[in-house]
């Protein structure tokens, strides 16, 4: 389990409580929970060169 402190815009806060009530759900946790769902996430080392990170 993760836990994350994120700092919403007052747009971003509003566009949350908006589909947090449209889906019905109790916590804006939940429905940060659900929207993070619709993005893929590429993750790659940065200060790491690629040849050394993926080689066992």
């Amino acid at each position: 389990m993760v836990k994350i402190l994120i700092d919403l815009s007052d747009d971003e806060d509003k566009i949350v409580e908006v589909y947090k009530l449209m889906n019905n759900l109790k916590t804006k946790q939940e429905a940060i929970k659900q929207i993070v769902q619709y993005f893929k996430v590429d993750i790659k080392p940065k200060n790491v060169k690629e040849k050394d990170y993926y080689s066992v």
